[in-house]
């Protein structure tokens, strides 16, 4: 990973808070089909895009330790991150579900494994923090892209009908190793 290098989140977020709404079956049809597509949508896809690019530095899965945990293990000891909060693709109905409590336990755990290396800027609500340390079930895939092959990339993985988003990108070393705008 490189001081530069763009983040390109494949799958939007949300299948944990979106889950556990569907146990209590709080969810309408079109939400509970929206959160089984994505679960199913498989990152085959988003792997095959990837094999004819040269300037992919680094991929992770966004599964049981959430965006935030899984983007922590990214970060290396001359590097931050800065995520672009409005870019981070949610899955229809998580926000809501996000700000009505529908937490889980795991998202708890996430978040206290990974705060105190993330600063929310003020403007972020509470439900995209939660979101952001939501752990997800066939999450989509994190990369870290060189600048020069992000939109290209970001195109491409589109085509193949993925809802990928540029979402942030890493910056020289700062206090905290995630900052969340």
């Amino acid at each position: 990973i490189q001081k530069g290098d763009v983040l390109i989140l494949t799958k939007p977020l949300g299948t944990g808070v979106l889950t556990n709404a569907d146990r209590g079956g709080l969810l309408s049809d079109s939400e509970h089909k929206a959160m089984v597509d994505c679960m199913a949508a498989l990152n085959k896809y988003a792997a095959d895009a990837v094999r004819n690019l040269d300037g992919v530095h680094a991929c992770t899965d966004v599964t049981g330790f959430g965006f935030l945990g899984h983007l922590s293990e990214m970060i290396n000891d001359a590097i931050s991150a800065e995520i672009d909060s409005i870019s981070i693709p949610v899955i229809r109905g998580a926000m809501h579900c996000a700000e009505e409590f529908l937490l889980t336990a795991a998202a708890q755990r996430n978040r206290n494994h990974v705060a105190e290396r993330v600063t929310f800027s003020k403007y972020i609500p509470f439900a995209m923090e939660e979101l952001l340390f939501d752990p997800q079930t066939s999450g989509g895939l994190l990369f870290a892209v060189q600048k020069e092959d992000a939109a290209a990339f970001e195109k491409e993985l589109r085509e193949a009908g993925m809802p990928a988003a540029i979402v942030g990108r890493f910056t020289e070393k700062k206090e905290k190793d995630i900052y969340v705008n």
